[in-house]
């Protein structure tokens, strides 16, 4: 990430420099060739010579335009010389200095991926506690609504904490890779789309276009990446959630409001969200683009006229 960000800086910087010079280059080419006055003819040019030298007009004009010929070509020499030194010169520099500038946001990165490695694991165990204490609890039907109550948003802290510690865990490089199974991927779809039916209003339906029976690929971040982006189509989705299966990728539609394109370039980061009315922390898609990362996949998101698009590509997808 940081990296990117340091190849934008000095991306920018040059396109900059680059315009300057090229509209400066363009200006005094046109100046130096507008503002020259026309000398006039003279029968006689004398250049220090024992005996001057006769011209008629049209060799005068003749002389005069092939010395600002020259004149010009020496001048746009001179301005690509000066041109190459002042882009190379700014881009040594802006190598070197981009780091410097980069710094302190990786800095600040940095401590808040250990903040929250530490607060993940600081509030694991009082959780952990509290959920033992509420199903320990001897309450009457009249209390047991807000007993339901508590213990969803227990439910609801616990997996913020356990995302949060996958995180921390990617970021640590302490996470191992799940056993590549061979699975059928049709079959396996199937079976998570028929356990979230009933947190969809809508249809959720399957279409596959894929000629294979089975599949190697690590079977748990698979379906760790599809349960996130079938729980993020519920809900943005109106009516429709698509499952697409085609022979080296799947992808998740929702019928939904158009993601702007500026929000696009940030859906996965983490804690990023579109809509800040709908449940969510804003870490699944970030964890699910870490694992695919990690896994060497692509997911990438398309979004226009209503239709959201999440798709994950499997580059080296082996067969069975």
């Amino acid at each position: 990430m940081f990296k990117k960000l340091r190849n934008r800086i000095i991306l920018i910087t040059m396109a900059a420099t680059t315009t300057v010079l090229v509209l400066s280059g363009v200006l005094i080419m046109v100046f130096s060739s507008t503002t020259r006055p026309e000398p006039k003819p003279h029968p006689e040019l004398n250049y220090n010579m024992a005996t001057p030298v006769s011209y008629n007009d049209q060799e005068l004009k003749e002389f005069i335009k092939n010395d600002r010929k020259e004149g010009s070509e020496r001048l746009l020499i001179t301005l690509l010389c000066v041109g190459a030194i002042i882009e190379i010169t700014t881009f040594l520099i802006i190598f070197f200095a981009s780091s410097k500038i980069v710094e302190p946001v990786k800095d600040s990165y940095d401590k808040q991926k250990l903040f929250i490695a530490n607060a993940s694991h600081e509030l694991k165990t009082p959780l952990a506690i509290i959920q033992a204490n509420m199903e320990a609890l001897d309450v009457n039907e009249e209390s047991e609504k807000w007993k339901s109550n508590i213990e969803d948003e227990i439910n609801h802290a616990n997996k913020l904490v356990l995302d949060l510690l996958q995180l921390a865990k990617m970021d640590a490089g302490n996470i191992e890779k799940s056993t590549i199974e061979d699975i059928n991927l049709k079959a396996e779809i199937e079976k998570r789309i028929e356990m979230f039916k009933p947190k969809f209003t809508g249809n959720i339906s399957l279409k596959d276009s894929s000629d294979h029976k089975a599949t190697a690929l690590p079977k748990q971040d698979f379906l760790q990446v599809l349960d996130i982006l079938l729980d993020n189509a519920t809900k943005y989705g109106n009516k429709k959630i698509t499952v697409i299966l085609d022979k080296n990728s799947f992808a998740v539609t929702n019928d939904g409001a158009t993601i702007p394109k500026k929000d696009q370039e940030k859906i996965f980061d983490r804690f990023y969200q579109t809509d800040k009315t709908k449940d969510g922390s804003g870490l699944g898609l970030a964890i699910a683009k870490a694992l695919c990362q990690q896994n060497n996949w692509q997911i990438t998101c398309e979004s226009d006229n209503h239709l959201t698009k999440f798709i994950v590509t499997f580059p080296n997808l082996k067969l069975i």
